[in-house]
């Protein structure tokens, strides 16, 4: 047992974290399904995770938002996981203050994280830490045990100032049943398996993977796992007798890999894991495909916070190795999470879509309510995780009556109450929210007219056959079953374009609400749930808040996301040629400095370069994928070279004064080595 050797006089001033969190009482907590046995036993192990606040955050939305905008010049140049983590890293005081906190505690044995750093603790130690109280919580329909510190959390000030947030604490995990749907008098009309979804949505049965590098992947959170056995068998049923194949020849041993720290099981896997790894491998043939799981406690048995987990491996995770699409079926009331919690994931969003992997996301299954209905003012809740504006809501449709689609009552819909209309959604979602669009739409009491509409596209989620225990399951419903229906869709999208040799599609919302529209079937009938048996938000033509812009239509999206441009990321300019952000133009330089004088480039062509000091050839314009307007970038570096003593030049006999600095072999000037400009940079330059 580690010892609490106390670090301040306790008359030391306490900071409360997250203060907004949710306030669980014996009677909320049995709401959601969730009992109190009593206090923690001291002796339970936790993995104690502090986010340390990020720097930059501005600046990586900033990167975002070009690199995903398909009229940007940008577009495609996504930033290299070591690039994302120099710009959002944390001051050195914040992670050392948390350090000393720590050792204060007798803790020195610290797991890094770049950006947060992971403690293994017991409940004991925890609670002396945060100054908090840790109870043992049952989830009875599931059997599912937790211990948190419902009643809150807190630090000293110092330690306050310097991180967001501590997991697991006060967020108590959503556990939702997966939804049934009644049968038909004809059920084969309306049931949904790979043939019918593939057909539906335009899916050739010749389509197949033709990139080996790419990657999707399904996450799945406490207690739900992955079983080869029943995806073979759901290969098999569905798949083996058609003209096309499920995953990679119908193998799941050749199709699937688990990460995390719930990985495959025989038995016991769970409706909702089974679900998304099965309709993801139908909709995607060909394409490797990972499950990560986590199951809210390693294999030694320490607890932890799941999603955090997920987030966390894949920020640390290479280029090389990530998937560039992840499926995730979860979520829960926007009112459920503290703004601190909140805003941290939608860094981690931001950072994953600035590297080109894009996060698609169940919008939910409360229609325009809450998990438990509507707000004490009869008040829609809005959902999250779908409901950020930094990831790609997918809502639900059904059988229309006649053919087609339309909105399923259960999809979740609506606007946040958090976070306001994003500038790439504002042209559709204004139409729709100021009814131009014709739609007859609730109470303008119930909503937020001003907040980020979602979801952004749908799938169908009404009566899906799941294989859980080697055994069908009919009558499966829930945008847990649009997710990796539309993920699947998208993972093929990506293929065609990294056999191209172009870039994943990335933070997919801006080009949905602009280059893509036509590619998706328009959803125009149906409506959402609202309050008890009132009805939420109409489907109408163009965006709605039922099934957003549509669903998709993978042969009309195909010819359209090839169209965009290649991407790719680096230095626009040829390996003779820097490009710096003043300039605007590939520049060659030469061996005259202009430090002294401007008119000493008297060569044809040539002019003095402002920022190098030096006389350059201007060539082609580009944009410098350096954020520091005193930084430029050239092929050979991949980094941002800050020149450190312009129009002086450097070389073996006229070495650099500062031994931080180091001579760049194009320029020939000393610099100071930043962040990468370059996705594929890995290291400094090897000259550095």
């Amino acid at each position: 047992m580690l010892a609490f050797l106390p670090l301040l006089s306790s008359s030391a001033a306490l900071v409360r974290i997250e203060p907004d969190a949710l306030h669980h009482t014996p009677a909320t907590l049995a709401t959601h399904g969730w009992s109190i046995v009593g206090p923690s036993s001291p002796s339970t192990m936790l993995e104690l995770t502090f986010l340390i606040k990020q720097t930059n955050v501005n600046a990586l939305e900033h990167l975002l938002l070009e690199v995903s905008d398909p009229t940007s010049v940008k577009y495609g140049n996504h930033l290299s996981t070591e690039a994302v983590h120099a710009l959002v890293e944390p001051l050195a005081s914040d992670t050392a203050a948390l350090r000393t906190f720590l050792a204060g505690h007798a803790i020195t044995t610290l797991t890094p994280n770049g950006d947060a750093l992971s403690v293994d603790v017991n409940v004991s130690t925890a609670e002396a830490l945060l100054s908090c109280s840790y109870v043992s919580l049952h989830h009875a329909a599931t059997g599912i045990a937790v211990d948190r510190a419902i009643g809150g959390y807190s630090l000293p000030t110092t330690v306050a100032a310097a991180v967001d947030l501590v997991a697991p604490t006060v967020r108590v995990p959503p556990i939702k049943a997966i939804r049934t749907t009644s049968s038909a008098a004809d059920p084969h009309a309306l049931v949904n398996d790979p043939k019918t979804l593939r057909a539906l949505y335009n899916v050739g049965d010749n389509v197949t993977s033709a990139a080996p590098t790419n990657k999707a992947a399904v996450t799945a959170f406490l207690e739900q796992f992955y079983a080869p056995k029943s995806l073979d068998t759901f290969y098999s049923l569905f798949c083996t007798s058609q003209p096309f194949s499920c995953g990679i020849g119908n193998d799941a041993a050749k199709t699937v890999v688990t990460k995390g720290d719930a990985p495959g099981s025989g038995i016991g896997s769970g409706t909702e894991s089974m679900l998304d790894i099965e309709y993801i491998t139908a909709m995607a043939t060909g394409v490797a495909t990972e499950f990560w799981g986590f199951a809210g406690r390693s294999p030694d048995n320490k607890q932890n916070e799941p999603m955090l987990k997920w987030l966390t491996l894949m920020a640390n995770t290479s280029d090389a190795e990530i998937p560039k699409l992840f499926s995730t079926s979860y979520g829960e009331d926007e009112t459920s999470v503290s703004s601190a919690w909140a805003d941290r994931l939608n860094t981690e969003f931001m950072k994953a879509g600035a590297r080109g992997i894009s996060l698609l996301v169940a919008s939910g299954d409360s229609g325009a309510a809450g998990d438990k209905g509507c707000g004490p003012n009869n008040e829609f809740i809005a959902q999250w995780p779908s409901g950020s504006p930094y990831v790609t809501a997918v809502g639900g449709t059904g059988s229309a009556l006649g053919g087609g689609e339309n909105a399923a009552s259960l999809s979740s819909g609506g606007f946040s109450n958090r976070w306001a209309r994003p500038a790439w959604q504002k042209a559709a979602v204004d139409a729709y929210a100021s009814g131009s669009t014709g739609a007859s739409l609730p109470p303008a009491a119930q909503w937020n007219h001003t907040g980020r509409g979602f979801p952004d596209i749908a799938a169908q989620a009404e009566n899906f056959v799941v294989v859980v225990d080697g055994i069908p399951l009919p009558g499966v419903a829930g945008t847990s079953c649009a997710s990796p229906t539309a993920s699947g869709v998208i993972a093929l999208l990506n293929d065609a374009r990294i056999a191209a040799g172009k870039s994943t599609l990335g933070f997919l919302n801006p080009l949905l609400y602009s280059a893509l529209t036509s590619g998706l079937n328009d959803v125009t009938s149906g409506s959402n749930h609202g309050c008890g048996f009132g009805k939420g938000f109409p489907a109408v033509k163009g965006w709605d808040a039922s099934t957003g812009l549509g669903t998709p239509n993978y042969a009309k999206l195909l010819p359209l996301v090839m169209a965009l441009p290649s991407g790719g990321g680096g230095s626009p300019c040829k390996a003779t040629e820097f490009c710096c952000p003043d300039a605007k133009h590939c520049l060659t330089p030469t061996a005259t400095s202009c430090a002294k004088d401007a008119s000493a480039c008297t060569a044809a062509g040539q002019v003095c370069c402002p920022l190098t000091k030096i006389c350059v050839i201007a060539g082609p314009a580009c944009v410098s994928p350096c954020a520091d307007q005193n930084s430029y970038c050239c092929p050979d570096a991949k980094h941002c070279l800050t020149p450190t003593d312009p129009g002086v030049f450097c070389s073996d006999t006229h070495p650099c004064a500062t031994k931080t600095d180091v001579c760049c072999p194009l320029t020939k000037l000393c610099v100071s080595v930043g962040a990468a400009c370059d996705p594929t940079a890995t290291a400094k330059p090897h000259w550095a």
